[in-house]
Formats: structure tokens, C-alpha cells, sequence
């Protein structure tokens, strides 16, 4: 596959089906060969997803890095009162994601930015599947605009593999929000939780 955030129209693309299923819905998302994890759905974005739903979702969602939208996507079938914004810097995955929008009959917003480079409100909670492909700085970058562009009591939820440096990352945002934690791990992947606001910190 060619470098994931460049995106070119002349690619060739083969479209396929993910199918999965959380709280008892069966979920199927168009892909195609020229997204991320295009076969199925990656551990990364399930343990995130697993994780999210565990929780009492409301207010305003960004999904942080969409891909073709299986995290928003999800929440939003789920929690359907959920204000779900979906963004991602691959103008393709945006597309895929509006197709699969329309095709869940979902009423969600699709954007294409470089980080926030376009998006210009604030939300209650902002998920990521940290792309550590590209770079430390990138996803530092990221981390300090999540932060700007979290409500006061916003929470930011983060997925790292531990060999790739979750600790450091981890240092990282506890130098930016004022409570960071570890919520969930599994199969060597860390679920984190920082908190825009300490003194709303509630227990999962």
C-alpha cells in the first residue's frame, strides 16, 4: 500500500466489506485496499471501541484519525443521541466514511484535515488510534491540539501498543493535561485516559 497519508486519485482500489459486532449490533463498513486495516477490524480500533462503550458517552464525539469510520461509526449506531464528528487527513477514508454514513443512514459529520487544521469547534470527548507511523512529533502535535480543542471537562481516550513507545507518549500527555492514566490493556496495547479538567476525574 502506498504511504497511507498521501492520498492519490489514481490508485488502484479494490472495495471489500469489514464486518464486526459490538453490544449485540452487526456492523459492515465499505473499505477498500488503500485504507488502514482493510481485511479487518485492527486490535487497536476494537480494544478503543470495547473500551468506549463502557463508558456513559454524551455530548460531543471526535473520532481523531477515522480511517474508514469504524470507531464513530459505531458509537453513533449505538448511542444514537451521541454528536459524532468523524476526520481523518486521507481525503479517501473521508469519502468511505460518508459512504458508510449514508449507508447506516447515521447523521454524523465527515471532515478531511491534517490534524485540526479544519476543524474549528470544540468536543466533549476525542478518541485516537495514535498513527505512530507517522512520527513522534506528528502525534505530539496531535496530543496538543486535542487538548485545545477539548471542553473544559473534555476526556481524550488513546490507544498505544506498548513496544511503541506508549510510556513515552504517555509522558507526554501528562505534561499537557493535568490527569493521565492507564484504563485498559490487552494483547501489549495500553487504552489511556487524560482528563482535561482533575477535579471532574470520575472512576470508570
Amino acid at each position: 500500500m502506498d504511504h497511507y497519508f498521501i492520498y492519490d486519485k489514481d490508485q488502484k482500489v479494490k472495495l471489500r466489506t469489514v464486518s464486526f459486532s459490538f453490544d449485540g449490533t452487526d456492523i459492515n463498513l465499505e473499505t477498500d485496499t488503500n485504507t488502514f486495516s482493510n481485511k479487518h477490524l485492527d486490535d487497536g480500533t476494537r480494544i478503543l471501541i470495547k473500551n468506549l462503550l463502557e463508558t456513559n458517552l454524551n455530548g460531543s464525539f471526535l473520532d481523531l484519525g477515522s480511517g474508514y469510520g469504524p470507531i464513530g461509526l459505531t458509537l453513533k449506531l449505538i448511542y444514537k443521541d451521541l454528536d459524532v464528528t468523524l476526520s481523518d487527513i486521507n481525503e479517501h477514508a473521508v469519502e468511505l466514511c460518508k459512504i458508510n454514513a449514508k449507508k447506516l443512514n447515521l447523521n454524523v459529520e465527515c471532515i478531511t484535515s491534517d490534524s485540526y487544521s479544519n476543524i474549528h469547534k470544540s468536543f466533549d470527548i476525542v478518541s485516537l488510534n495514535s498513527p505512530i507511523s507517522c512520527g513522534k512529533e506528528a502525534c505530539y502535535k496531535m496530543y496538543r491540539d486535542t487538548l485545545e480543542h477539548l471542553k473544559n471537562n473534555g476526556l481524550f481516550y488513546l490507544v498505544i501498543r506498548k513496544d511503541k513507545g506508549a510510556l513515552s507518549h504517555m509522558k507526554y500527555l501528562s505534561s499537557l493535561f493535568p490527569s493521565v492514566r492507564v484504563i485498559y490493556k490487552e494483547k501489549g496495547y495500553l487504552v489511556i485516559l487524560a482528563n482535561k479538567n482533575e477535579t471532574n476525574i470520575k472512576e470508570q
